[in-house]
Formats: C-alpha cells, structure tokens, sequence
C-alpha cells in the first residue's frame, strides 16, 4: 500500500513540476511582448511563483528517487513559436491575458486529472497540489480584467 501511495503521490509532483516548469518559461516569453506595466507584473509575480513551485517539486521528486520530467523539446518549441507569432499579430494586454488564462487553464487541467485519478496519494501532497489549483485559478480570475 505505501509503495502505491508513493506512486500515486509522485505523479502528482510529476505533474506539478511539468506544468511549473512550462509555465515559468512560456510567462516569460509572453512578458518578451508586455507593455501594459500593471499585466506586466501581475505576470512576473505568477512567474516566480512558477520558479519556486517548479524547484520545490523537482526537489521532492529528486529526494523520493524520482526523474522529473518536463515537457517534451518539441512541445516547448512550439509554444515558444506559438506565443512568438500571436504575439506579434496582437501584442496588446487583451490578447496576452488571453494566451496566459488559456495556458493555464491547460495546466489546471493537467494538474486536475493527476489530482483526481491519485486519490491515494499522501495527504500533504494533495493537499499541496489543490492549494496550487486555487493559486491558478485566482491567477486567472485576476486576468479576467484585462480581456
């Protein structure tokens, strides 16, 4: 039982760590294009949220004998790409909001099927991960203002 509960929790950190990770760097090359001084740092202050969540996860996963795993090269490459062209259609405030609600409402997603297909996993983990969930979804409604 405690060898799946082990499991079920590193998926869990698995994801966190994915999805902080790909954050942290996709919030950064939307911030290449943000003007608007107030987005601006709503936006820097959500990144280094990703920062410190990205290192404790890998941290955890790394003490439990785990390999953290981040998106694949080609994946990052293409939201690279990907924010790079919308970007430079629309640089404005909306549309950067816009690619940073749909970014991570990508990753609630994620970090929710892990959630929830880990019932087992240890308390303190799940309970760590609902807490990033909440932190996300705040990080969206605050957004919402600039769409």
């Amino acid at each position: 039982m405690n060898d799946f509960k082990n499991r079920q929790s590193a998926e869990i950190l698995k994801s966190v760590y994915k999805n902080a990770e790909m954050a942290y760097e996709s919030s950064g090359d939307v911030l290449k294009y943000c003007v608007n001084s107030k987005l601006r740092s709503e936006i820097s202050a959500e990144r280094e949220r990703y920062r410190s969540v990205a290192s404790q996860a890998r941290a955890e996963l790394v003490r439990r004998g785990s390999v953290p795993k981040t998106y694949p090269v080609f994946t990052r490459a293409m939201a690279k790409m990907g924010i790079g062209m919308k970007a430079m259609q629309d640089p404005s405030s909306q549309s950067l909001a816009e690619m940073m609600v749909r970014g991570t409402t990508m990753g609630i997603i994620d970090m929710s099927h892990a959630l929830n297909s880990s019932g087992k996993a240890e308390e303190r983990i799940r309970n760590d991960a609902a807490a990033l969930l909440k932190r996300e979804q705040q990080f969206c409604d605050n957004l919402k203002k600039y769409l």
